[in-house]
């Protein structure tokens, strides 16, 4: 957990930028033009993910949520193939997050066959709610924490690593799996300015990447020989999946999941760390939503609209376009401001706002948007929902620590706390 919790503090350092709050910042350009025309990510001091390798490629920013929306749904002129420049392989190949048109939709059925509710439900009560419950109730006596390294952190990892039908009896087989997975992720964030540390990360992360195919593909093997196919964790459901008449390999059993961690786990507890920490940040708010657990729910969709985990979806131009007035050459890169599309007041009343009781007309894009709306979604809010009513069931009075120096949510890239210090009454 020691290293886990230094790797996120690491990404997130490096990605926070220059400005604690850029939000009055994309509203007073995006008063001016929903498209701006230049690269406002490494203008905020964040490595930029569309500027490519060389950092020369010509840069868009999108800030208005209809242009942004729009954008997510073509896919002809704005490609997610971008991402296969940022990680380079580390993931393996294929990849559903940079695929497009029938290889992407191939690869989205499968998941979705296997994400389907009926399965996430059975794994829920089996799995999940365990699980957490369990982390939860595991520091409910110290009555003082870190709930990012106590706990945030690592529950979407343990999670998955249940989901995907791995061994539960070694924890230190668990540690380095969830490890590896944080690491892999690192290897396509990298800052190309600085040549010496990013050639490391991403040798890091493709050790990673490796040994955690390698952990999965062991597993896949040993079940598949044993006949171990039953229920719903994802190896069982692969390993008897008939895809159009075809099984799946255990090499590509092991690909398909290898890519998932990449979403898996960092993310969604960016977003549990959000919710968590604009609920502290009002004390009667979560003392209503303890006492009303009907609120839990809003609280998490209007977080991720607020505050969403990930500000910024990168794309690529395929073909020459014009939004707005601003004429955009096929080539270019451009940054989806996500975050900043959350706030348009074109589509969200008060958007300057934490409101869980407002109904908002348009669903927050911090998931992603279209056809690559990132498939894990469920799943993360599934996992959100338990652990916030486990936070809320075994850490009465929970409150932020007045002397444990919370910094609050801040990022540009990403958006999270590094670390939410609380109290609570021990029982």
């Amino acid at each position: 957990m020691t290293k886990m919790n230094d790797a996120f503090v690491a990404l997130s350092k490096a990605y926070a930028g220059t400005m604690t709050d850029p939000y009055p910042r994309y509203k007073e350009l995006r008063e001016k033009n929903v498209v701006y025309e230049g690269d406002l990510v490494s203008e905020l001091g964040v490595p930029s993910l569309v500027a490519g390798r060389t950092g020369d490629r010509k840069v868009f920013t999108f800030l208005g949520h209809e242009i942004c929306s729009k954008a997510l749904l073509d896919p002809a002129t704005y490609s997610s193939v971008i991402y296969k420049e940022a990680f380079g392989g580390v993931m393996g190949d294929p990849v559903i997050l940079y695929q497009e048109g029938d290889e992407h939709r191939a690869h989205r059925s499968i998941l979705a066959k296997i994400l389907s509710p009926a399965a996430l439900k059975q794994m829920s009560d089996a799995h999940f709610k365990p699980t957490i419950q369990g982390m939860v109730k595991a520091i409910a006596n110290r009555g003082k924490g870190e709930l990012m390294s106590d706990l945030i952190l690592d529950f979407p990892l343990r999670v998955v690593y249940k989901l995907f039908g791995l061994p539960n009896d070694d924890p230190e087989a668990m540690d380095l799996f969830n490890t590896r997975a944080l690491v892999m992720v690192l290897g396509g964030m990298c800052d190309f300015s600085k040549p010496e540390e990013a050639q490391q990360r991403i040798a890091n992360a493709f050790k990673a990447s490796g040994e955690i195919y390698d952990q999965i593909l062991e597993v896949v093997v040993a079940r598949r020989a044993a006949g171990d196919t039953e229920g719903n964790d994802l190896i069982a459901q692969l390993i008897r999946l008939d895809n159009d008449g075809k099984k799946l390999s255990d090499e590509e059993i092991a690909q398909v999941l290898r890519p998932t961690m990449a979403a898996a786990g960092e993310t969604t507890s960016r977003a549990l760390a959000n919710v968590i920490s604009l609920l502290l940040e009002r004390p009667a708010l979560l003392e209503e939503v303890r006492s009303d657990r009907s609120l839990v729910k809003a609280a998490m969709e209007e977080a991720m609209r607020y505050e969403g985990a990930v500000s910024i979806v990168p794309r690529i131009t395929l073909q020459d376009t014009e939004v707005a007035g601003v004429k955009i050459p096929a080539g270019s890169g451009v940054s989806m401001l996500v975050g900043a599309a959350n706030r348009d007041p074109a589509v969200h009343e008060n958007p300057d706002e934490y409101d869980i009781r407002v109904k908002r007309s348009k669903q927050a894009m911090s998931f992603g948007f279209g056809h690559h709306m990132c498939m894990g979604m469920p799943l993360a809010k599934i996992e959100m929902e338990i652990a916030i009513n486990a936070i809320l069931d075994y850490l009465p009075n929970l409150r932020l620590d007045p002397k444990g120096g919370y910094e609050g949510i801040r990022g540009i890239q990403f958006r999270s706390p590094t670390a939410i210090p609380v109290l609570w009454d021990a029982g």
